[in-house]
């Protein structure tokens, strides 16, 4: 009986060791973007912008709080085999999950590493619902696809669209809820798909473009290859309406394809550089004196994700993901950010509406805010000529 006891008493004191081990552990977070590979001006925004919300909260981070970096090379495989090697770290909470594709080969590592990631871009649907360790700040692909269905056929008019898919996680969240509501609800056609990147997909292309003359096309793809889209539409000579999806923009694609992609709209979440606010507008002015370009929507959502990461560790009772998804998923409240108030539902989703942007001369505009002041232009030729 006495050996029994002692047993037991020793087992209490190594687990009230491991607990004062486990809250005692200095917070290790890991950061895992696609700095090289097909994706890596995704990574050059968001590292921009992580470094940023690091440099401004030091001095106030907590106590032995450590950044390990890692690189994806925009392959999900790699991706994974990172957020092991961070793990085994001592990271219990990373920023990771770039695209859906890399986001979708960590889901099962997270509950076997006991990490849990908040994501700054990852938008396919399915990921939140798949894991309660994986949170996001960025917007799901269900609301860009509704909100790109009801601005080309209730906005514009446009009755007819072919769709240009990559075969990614991305496309196949976005098309659904857009056939939904253009074709299903408001009764639109959808003349055909084409496949971008197949075998014969840019013939498959010019027929369908010859024989339904679409009014609308709508590009679902990363950069690279809606600029593959792009470059064909141009050289089709089509006139039509182009609206792409929000994966397709970065600063670096706008600069290295001006005449491509100019005229093109897409929906995005609510953030571009002249977002009001005092916050905002403190961090478009920081990004712009640190890099000397405009802060694009990566780069807003990775600062985000890095700043609800450090109040997230700063909040829980000890570095532990019990803990911390406690603060995630109950304790964050109307998290100021840049991209928005956050707050994450019963998935681990933020709630953030897209909006339309339009590229004009180089620019990325707010299309209603574009429209807004294009009308005031018009008013006061007006006026002017009633003048004289």
């Amino acid at each position: 009986m006495k050996s029994l006891t002692t047993l037991a008493k020793t087992l209490l004191t190594l687990t009230a060791v491991a607990l004062v081990s486990a809250c005692s552990s200095p917070p290790v977070v890991g950061v895992l973007l696609p700095i090289t590979g097909s994706a890596s001006s995704y990574g050059d925004s968001m590292k921009n912008g992580i470094d940023l919300a690091l440099e401004e909260a030091e001095g106030t981070l907590p106590k032995g709080f450590q950044v390990i970096w890692g690189d994806t090379a925009s392959d999900p495989a790699t991706g994974a085999a990172e957020l092991q090697s961070m793990a085994a770290a001592g990271a219990r909470i990373v920023v990771a999950g770039t695209t859906s594709d890399t986001a979708h080969a960590l889901l099962p590592l997270l509950e076997d590493s006991d990490v849990i990631a908040v994501s700054p871009s990852a938008s396919d649907p399915s990921l939140t619902k798949e894991s309660r360790r994986f949170f996001r700040v960025f917007s799901s692909d269900e609301l860009e696809g509704r909100r790109a269905g009801r601005f080309l056929y209730d906005d514009q008019d446009k009755t007819t669209v072919l769709i240009y898919a990559e075969d990614t996680a991305q496309a196949r969240g976005i098309e659904p809820p857009f056939r939904q509501v253009y074709e299903q609800a408001m009764g639109g056609e959808i003349v055909g798909r084409v496949v971008i990147g197949s075998d014969g997909w840019e013939q498959e292309s010019s027929d369908i473009l010859a024989a339904a003359r679409p009014s609308a096309v709508y590009i679902l793809g990363y950069g690279e290859s809606t600029i593959d889209v792009l470059r064909h539409l141009r050289d089709q000579g089509y006139s039509g309406l182009i609206c792409a999806s929000s994966a397709f923009y970065t600063n670096q694609i706008v600069d290295d394809h001006s005449d491509l992609v100019e005229g093109v709209f897409f929906p995005q979440p609510a953030f571009d550089v002249k977002t009001e606010g005092d916050l905002a507008q403190d961090f478009v002015a920081a990004y712009r004196q640190h890099y000397g370009v405009d802060p694009d929507i990566y780069a807003a959502h990775a600062y985000d994700a890095i700043r609800v990461v450090i109040w997230t560790i700063d909040e829980a009772k000890a570095y532990t993901t019990s803990e911390m998804r406690k603060v995630l998923a109950y304790g964050m409240k109307e998290f100021p950010g840049v991209t928005g108030i956050i707050q994450f539902n019963d998935y681990g989703d933020v709630h953030h509406n897209p909006i339309m942007f339009i590229i004009r001369d180089g620019q990325v505009l707010n299309y209603e805010r574009y429209i807004d002041e294009e009308t005031a232009k018009i008013r006061d030729r007006i006026k002017n000529l009633l003048s004289n």
